[in-house]
């Protein structure tokens, strides 16, 4: 293996992996907002925006002008540069800013673009993603389903650079999925027992049956079981109708979700 060259203060970068729906992007989304930054009013008056974590999706398909946009107006929220600029000078204006808004992690959604890029070979996207590090001394944090492995081990500095980390599935319907949907129930804070993780009745068994385990699915078939009740009608106060909540229901919502689906294409979707 070869040898990198940074120091020891270099952050470590970080390769989060997981199958599609597992809950990536809710979690990478829910961290962002738990790190918040704040406006900071320079001497001259000049109001400027701080991130401590930013985040963006790549661009698809990937192009690096595309890239730098993104960083620029996704990731930092930033206008958009005028007329038709060159790479150089995204590069440039995207760099000052991370450094301006004191960006400590940007993280990288949606690297499965690079797997099809044809505009940008995958080797110099990385490297281009690795000058991002290098140039604005930021952690890196990229995200994508196993596939991206490949984009991880293109050469040995990528290897030794990015720690590997997988998000698991809820595979099983275990005391790991039970305690999920308790958690999900207590944020609810419902005035009413709605009974997601009460493990004497099917509910939870169901609701793991008709996500898959998936909390990509399992939040939206929720969010639609609500609303099929009404909840999110502004005149809304009756809380006594989430005990009508039933496998109809839920299957319903779940229909209005995903489709229908048979048992072979949800597993096969699985097994992927």
């Amino acid at each position: 293996m070869g040898i990198d060259e940074e120091n020891d203060e270099t952050p470590m970068h970080l390769f989060i992996k997981g199958k599609s729906r597992v809950g990536k992007t809710q979690m990478m989304k829910k961290y962002k907002k738990s790190n918040e930054g704040y406006v900071h009013t320079e001497e001259d008056g000049t109001e400027v925006d701080i991130r401590p974590v930013a985040y963006m999706e790549l661009p698809s398909p990937f192009t690096l002008v595309g890239f730098y946009n993104q960083i620029i107006t996704m990731g930092l929220n930033a206008p958009a540069m005028r007329g038709t600029p060159k790479v150089y000078e995204l590069e440039k204006r995207a760099f000052q800013l991370l450094k301006r808004q004191k960006v400590e992690m940007l993280i990288i959604d949606e690297m499965d673009y690079l797997l099809a890029s044809t505009f940008v070979n995958k080797k110099q996207a990385m490297e281009q993603i690795k000058k991002v590090a290098n140039m604005a001394d930021v952690c890196l944090v990229c995200v994508g389903t196993p596939a991206i492995e490949e984009l991880r081990k293109i050469n040995d500095q990528h290897i030794g650079r990015y720690a590997p980390t997988d998000i698991p599935w809820f595979k099983s319907c275990d005391d790991d999925f039970f305690t999920l949907l308790a958690d999900i129930e207590n944020q609810l804070a419902s005035e009413v027992s709605i009974g997601l993780a009460d493990k004497e009745s099917a509910m939870p068994y169901m609701l793991h049956e008709l996500s898959g385990g998936l909390i990509g699915w399992l939040k939206p078939i929720l969010r639609e079981t609500f609303d099929l009740l009404g909840v999110f009608e502004p005149d809304f106060n009756d809380f006594s109708v989430l005990t009508k909540i039933d496998g109809d229901l839920l299957i319903k919502a779940r229909e209005n979700v995903i489709g229908q689906l048979t048992e072979k294409e949800i597993n096969d979707f699985l097994e992927k």
